[in-house]
């Protein structure tokens, strides 16, 4: 078995017939797909359109069974990012916020920043959402909701606690995202 030249591995797609590489396997196209979906990201229509995908996708969470709060906490804050970051972007301001909502409403315009910062729902997002909550499951996200003190006083059993807050910050980001939305297709009109 001969060596695929593009990562120096065994050569697995034609190799009963003396393969010279020149097909697109999976190994040959992974860098070049990987490269042009890292440049699709900061390119703030790409941004805006998913932010509106990944509000879209958080609502189903929250209200089709089964019910995925991690998911649905997850997505409603990158919907938030993603739609600030479009705006940031879309101003000329580099990428490196990473995944702090107050950076990246910092690089927007002052319009954005007067609507949002010290609103009730902009507050509760960025005191909840956090780029690592992908990685918890439901008892995790209950370990954090409790962490966040936002469980306490709340009726109900260890799910509907966990239905209450998730549903509080979807609607916090939703706010501030349909704010996101009015700010860019009002810079778009220019």
């Amino acid at each position: 078995m001969h060596r695929n030249s593009v990562w120096s591995r065994p050569c697995i797609v034609n190799a009963a017939r003396s393969c010279k590489c020149q097909h697109f396997d999976e190994y040959a196209t992974t860098p070049k797909l990987a490269a042009s979906m890292i440049d699709l990201s900061y390119r703030p229509n790409v941004l805006y359109l998913a932010s509106i995908e990944r509000i879209d996708a958080a609502r189903r969470m929250l209200d089709e069974k089964p019910h995925d709060y991690v998911l649905a906490s997850y997505l409603s804050g990158l919907a938030a990012e993603s739609i600030l970051q479009a705006i940031a972007l879309r101003n000329e301001s580099p990428h490196d916020a990473k995944h702090s909502l107050p950076r990246w409403l910092s690089k927007c315009p002052t319009l954005a920043n007067d609507q949002m910062k010290g609103s009730a729902d902009w507050n509760l997002l960025v005191a909840l959402w956090d780029n690592g909550l992908r990685y918890l499951s439901f008892d995790g996200l209950l370990g954090y909701f409790r962490a966040k003190n936002c469980v306490k006083n709340r009726k109900g059993g260890v799910e509907s606690q966990v239905r209450g807050v998730t549903k509080d910050l979807v609607a916090a980001a939703e706010s501030v995202h349909t704010k996101g939305l009015a700010i860019w297709r009002s810079s778009t009109k220019k």
